[in-house]
Order: C-alpha cells, then structure tokens, then sequence
C-alpha cells in the first residue's frame, strides 16, 4: 500500500473542499473564503491529484459530487473539527477538574500557606487534588521532568531555564521556651533582645533544608569570628519548634511560621542579637509548563493565598 507524502498536503485544501462539497460551487466558495476563484479552481485541482478523484463533475443543474466526495463528507467534517481543537488552546475548567497538582515545600510553607491555599481550592477547584511533596536534592530535576508542578521556595538561585514569582518577604526571628534561663525574670521575653552573649551560651536547633547552602546565621557568626552549638540538626521546623518549648534549645526560624508555633505554646519570640537580612520567598516553576492554563491558575492561587500574610 502506497503511503501519502502529506509533505504535498495543504490543510487549507480541506477547508476549501469542505465549502466545495457543500456549496458544489467553486464561486460560492471563492465568495465565501474571500478568495479568487482561480485560486478554488487550483485547489480543486490539487484535491483531484490527490485523493485520485474528480471531486465535483459539471452537469446540466451545476456541480454534483462524486460517490468518492460524497463519502467523505462525515470524515472530512470530523477531521477539521479534531484539527480545530489541536490548534486551539487548551481550556482549564477548575469547578470542573479531577487535576492532581503536585507542589514541593518545606513545613515553613505549609504551616503558613496551607490553610489559607486549601480553603480556595476547595471552593474553586472542588474535585481537584493538591500533593505536598517533601523537598530533596532533586527536586528541581523533579520539577523539570514534570514530576512536580510548582516549589515554594527562598530567594536563593535556582537553576538556569526556571521561572519565578515573589510572594512575600520574611525576617529572622528566635524562638525558645518561655522557661528559658535567659528569660527568667523576664515578664515579656518577646520585648527584648538576646545579647550576643546570650544567643551563644546555650546550645540551638537547626532547621536545615536540602539544597539549601550554609545557614545565614552561621555565616554572620563566622565573619564575626563566632560560632554557635548546634546540638540538634533536623528538617522540621514545627518539631523544632515543639522540641524547643520542652527543652533549653533556642532555634532561629522566619518570623511567620515563628509567630504561628508560638501561638498557644510555651514559647516566646525573641530578636537575635544579629543584623540578619530579611529574605523572599517565592514560587519557582519550569518553562514548560509557562503557559499551561492550569498552572497559571495554580500559580495565580498560590499568590492570592498569601496576600493576608
């Protein structure tokens, strides 16, 4: 069986055809196509060459379509109509949707964002589902293979070909038990700041992130010449956090997801005795998926999310 070099295929042959089977006129299609009707009667001409039929024969009351053409009627119709939704750009429906969106980040975003994020994809998105997936060392090559739709993550360099959108700026905070030693005698730890002294003479809790470089505290130390214990390193920062309200520890956190695991908790904030920077947050997502409809409203979601922070 002999196969078509549709290198000679022009689609818009075919819409011309189908005019030409329902007008059976090459002057009606020229008018209806604005085109000239030579340039019908040439299209019509390379339709014979290569379905290998007359298409259209004149008779006596005008044109009348050949069995051939008058089979391919339905298919034809059906074909343009599959071709229309392969060029029109995807819709994304979110009251309608079954999507699966899978989102990277560490507890920090999901203590502050989630609960604010949940309850308008809920409404907006009713039948639709969010998976928070743990951050690794290779969740960008993850995000790049599609495997993970969205990050929430800091202002620290991500790879080349990513994109990005700011969300909120955050601040470094100290969070310790309201049993501390350094606050005894104190009735409003969070209404002072720790000396540096202080800050150094008892052992802490680092929340570190793969992926993540050298902590900004332990950097400010060392070009002081300082250093701190860390007597606990772990990836949580709500079980640092609880870890903390039952022990000595003093852990450094950002100031929301602070101010929220304080809330209720035997645990006070406490400004470092450092000049810290203040450090972005943001989404993070790969090019592929710029233009997606449902991944710009996912992103869009994400951002309204966070206004109230």
């Amino acid at each position: 069986m002999q196969k078509t070099d549709f290198r000679n295929v022009d689609l818009n042959h075919l819409v011309v055809l189908r005019l030409l089977l329902e007008t059976r006129s090459v002057t009606l299609t020229a008018k209806r196509l604005n085109m000239s009707q030579p340039a019908v009667s040439r299209a019509l001409a390379r339709l014979r060459m290569l379905l290998g039929d007359k298409i259209l024969l004149k008779g006596k009351s005008g044109m009348t379509p050949t069995a051939r053409a008058e089979s391919l009627i339905d298919p034809l119709a059906s074909l343009l109509n599959q071709l229309e939704s392969f060029v029109a750009p995807s819709a994304f429906d979110p009251g309608t949707t079954q999507r699966l969106f899978r989102i990277a980040m560490t507890d920090h975003a999901a203590i502050i964002m989630l609960p604010s994020l949940m309850s308008m994809f809920a409404q907006e998105a009713p039948n639709a589902v969010i998976e928070i997936v743990p951050f690794t060392n290779d969740t960008f090559v993850q995000l790049g293979s599609g495997h993970i739709d969205l990050i929430l993550y800091t202002d620290h360099p991500v790879p080349e070909g990513l994109m990005t959108r700011s969300l909120f700026e955050e601040r470094l905070i100290c969070l310790m038990s309201t049993r501390h030693p350094l606050l005894a005698g104190r009735e409003n730890g969070s209404q002072r700041s720790l000396t540096p002294e202080e800050f150094l003479a008892y052992p802490h809790a680092l929340v570190s992130v793969p992926g993540l470089p050298r902590s900004h505290v332990d950097e400010v130390l060392a070009r002081q010449g300082l250093e701190r214990r860390i007597a606990l390193r772990l990836p949580y920062f709500a079980t640092a956090a609880f870890v903390c309200a039952a022990s000595d520890l003093i852990v450094v956190l950002p100031s929301r997801v602070a101010s929220t695991l304080a809330a209720g908790r035997d645990l006070t904030l406490v400004e470092p005795p450092l000049e810290l920077r203040e450090f972005g947050y943001r989404m993070v997502w790969h090019r592929r998926v710029h233009e997606d409809p449902g991944a710009i409203w996912l992103r869009d979601l994400v951002a309204a999310s966070v206004r109230s922070l």
